[in-house]
């Protein structure tokens, strides 16, 4: 696990969202998402472990899962696990807001 700087204040990181509720950041040639929902922010990989397909697009839904819109997989945010087990899971990262910023630890 690497852990990488993203934001100075969770202020910035607000302002970089703007109205939006998700945004993608680079590490590198790796794509994360980050989403903020029901008050609580969640970092993924943007890619379904099912199809390869961009999570971005997907949906969040009120059992606190994002729902591949290619398949409909629904992977859980806490623990990145596929709600039928028919695919192996999300990876999740932790993104930790602290006084001196916001920091994602990246599992490889």
């Amino acid at each position: 696990m690497k852990t990488y700087k993203l934001f100075d204040s969770e202020q910035s990181l607000m302002e970089s969202m703007g109205s939006e509720t998700r945004k993608i950041v680079r590490i590198g040639e790796r794509k994360i998402c980050l989403v903020l929902n029901q008050g609580e922010f969640h970092a993924f990989d943007h890619l379904c472990p099912h199809n390869q397909h961009s999570l971005f697009e997907g949906t969040i839904n009120y059992k606190n899962e994002v729902v591949c819109p290619l398949h409909s997989y629904r992977f859980n945010l806490a623990d990145g696990s596929e709600c039928e087990q028919r695919t192996k899971p999300l990876k999740i990262h932790a993104l930790k807001i602290e006084s001196d910023g916001v920091f994602l630890d990246v599992n490889s």
